[in-house]
């Protein structure tokens, strides 16, 4: 066909002619004309031509200037080939044949092995994994006693209705990885002793609310990567034993509130990676034995009125993971989690976090993990970690900390790494790491530290590895505890990498460790007012001449070390070595 003439005759006027009482066309043939019909539109050139200006006038801004044909032409045609693909696929679920269902007897099973797909009389499972079908086999016999069945990595794309039925006894049903685009309401009406349910990997856009009422034993559905758009509040009403259910990788909007009603033993909910926007109150008040919960990669936040409600996850008294990476939360309340008394871990990861409120996680006694990068803190609330005893993980990099107060970690006791790299660090206190005592693996790369505070890595007598690099060290008398510290636990520098010296001068480049007192103070006094505390007065006599160098260098010791007065007795350091040295000191 050439034009919409040529279809109008050559399909449409027989059918007038005859007239429409008399009409004997049926729905295969309706579909097959209308088939026609939209191939033939997709072809046109006229029609082409229309979408195509008619796309073009839309993305420059100027969507009054297309005329209502061509509106109508871009607009419909997606809409009316998604309606053809529906009839068809709903036709398809009646007409098409189904594969022979027996009775179960040996010589069923012998007649079973001996089809195009495998059958194992023993463990009573049946197999077509990837053989490239397109429907079921018609010649397969299927024994009713069979127990798992398996037609995952095909191309099926629609079901009949009594593909399974009479199957009472089946257990596993695998269908994921085909072509499926629709499921007949009634398909798993017989299936009452079905455990295990896998429908992932397919084109599902719609699921009829009936469709799983009768699989009442279910415990695991599995329905993610598909493109469903909207959850059917009743969807799981009667499937009242699911313990684990993945709607993952879909199209989903909402999250009705009463979409768990009956899921009173559910342990396992995966609502990652669709366009959830709101978690509405009372959505968990049920479900208290749920321990894993996944809003990941969701649209949270998105909007003034999309938002987790307080009590969101009022009743979750049992949960133990809860993700709520990559999606678009600004705010923590100070109420959200305060229920969670056992969670262990907590992703927020990847958000809009601004502002915390200082009682957030003080309910959470438990929690082991708390994930907190790459959002947009420019602070730590005060008394944030005070409960939180149990956190062997923190991670805040990638926000926009800029400096770490002396209280910051308090009650993180128990705290075993500690990510702060990627921020815009450029100043701590040197007592922002005493209280984590069990600190094993730090990182401060990657931030604008010029120098480390004195004392700032003293007391973490458990730590095993330290980032340090991609700061802007500056290499004067300042870098002296860190170039010392370098020297003395050269092993724990994380991957071996070296933090380089910035500046100033021909300094630039160097490695900070490498240098000594000579480098780093020659020339550069005025820079030591900072350093503290003072190398203190001695009354004991010098036998051996020393130079200034060793006498600082004595002095770095005492610093450093903590040096006793009893153990520098030794040194015979007289009053007026030790003026001299403060001179220069000073």
């Amino acid at each position: 066909m050439q034009s919409l003439e040529d279809f109008r005759q050559r399909y449409l006027q027989p059918l007038f002619a005859t007239g429409t009482r008399n009409c004997s066309i049926n729905a295969c043939e309706s579909l097959r004309i209308v088939s026609q019909l939209l191939i033939l539109l997709k072809t046109l050139p006229n029609v082409e031509a229309a979408a195509g200006r008619a796309a073009s006038k839309t993305i420059m801004g100027h969507a009054e200037a297309v005329s209502g044909s061509e509106a109508s032409v871009i607009l419909n045609l997606p809409e009316f080939d998604k309606r053809v693909r529906q009839i068809e696929s709903r036709l398809r679920s009646v007409e098409q044949p189904v594969w022979h269902l027996a009775t179960g007897s040996q010589l069923e099973w012998n007649h079973c092995t001996s089809g195009i797909c495998r059958c194992n009389p023993d463990t009573k499972s049946f197999t077509c994994w990837n053989t490239n079908l397109k429907t079921v086999p018609v010649t397969q016999v299927i024994p009713m006693n069979m127990v798992a069945i398996d037609l995952s990595r095909n191309a099926l794309s629609t079901l009949h209705k009594d593909t399974f039925r009479g199957l009472t006894l089946l257990k596993e049903l695998d269908l994921s990885n085909n072509v499926l685009d629709f499921l007949p309401f009634d398909l798993f009406q017989d299936l009452d002793s079905l455990l295990q349910l896998r429908i992932q990997n397919n084109q599902l856009e719609d699921i009829d609310a009936r469709t799983f009422w009768k699989l009442r034993n279910l415990n695991l559905l599995d329905l993610s990567q598909n493109d469903v758009t909207l959850l059917p509040e009743s969807v799981f009403y009667h499937a009242q034993r699911l313990t684990v259910i993945n709607l993952s990788d879909n199209q989903i909007t909402n999250f009705p509130p009463n979409l768990l009603r009956d899921q009173l033993l559910l342990e396992e909910l995966d609502m990652s990676r669709n366009r959830i926007e709101t978690l509405a109150s009372g959505s968990m008040r049920y479900m208290t034995k749920l321990k894993t919960l996944d809003f990941g990669w969701n649209q949270i936040g998105k909007s003034n009125n999309s938002k987790i409600d307080d009590d969101f996850f009022e009743g979750l008294i049992s949960l133990r993971s809860l993700m709520l990476h990559n999606n678009r939360i600004t705010t923590l309340s100070g109420n959200i989690f305060s229920r969670l008394t056992n969670l262990y871990t907590l992703d927020l990861t990847m958000n809009r976090i601004s502002h915390i409120d200082g009682r957030t996680f003080a309910e959470l006694k438990s929690l082991n993990e708390l994930l907190l990068g790459q959002n947009s803190l420019s602070s730590i609330p005060a008394d944030l970690f005070l409960n939180a005893s149990a956190l062997t993980r923190l991670t805040l990099f990638s926000n926009n900390l800029t400096t770490l107060e002396a209280n910051d970690f308090e009650g993180l006791s128990s705290l075993r790494i500690l990510m702060l790299n990627n921020n815009v660090l450029k100043f701590f206190d040197a007592r922002a790491f005493q209280p984590l005592s069990q600190l094993e693996k730090l990182r401060i790369d990657s931030n604008k530290l010029m120098y480390l505070p004195q004392g700032a890595l003293h007391g973490l007598d458990k730590l095993l590895a330290v980032k340090l690099d991609k700061n802007p060290w500056h290499c004067d008398c300042r870098a002296l505890y860190l170039a010392r510290w370098i020297r003395e636990f050269v092993a724990k520098l994380w991957d071996g990498q070296q933090p380089m010296c910035r500046g100033p001068g021909d300094l630039g480049g160097h490695e900070v460790g490498l240098l000594r007192y000579d480098d780093l103070c020659d020339g550069q006094w005025a820079s030591m007012l900072s350093l503290s505390p003072r190398l203190p007065v001695r009354k004991h006599q010098i036998s051996t001449p020393m130079n200034y160098t060793d006498y600082f260098n004595l002095y770095l010791k005492h610093i450093y070390n903590s040096t006793t007065d009893e153990e520098l007795k030794g040194a015979e350091i007289t009053n007026v070595a030790i003026k001299k040295v403060q001179q220069l000191v000073d």
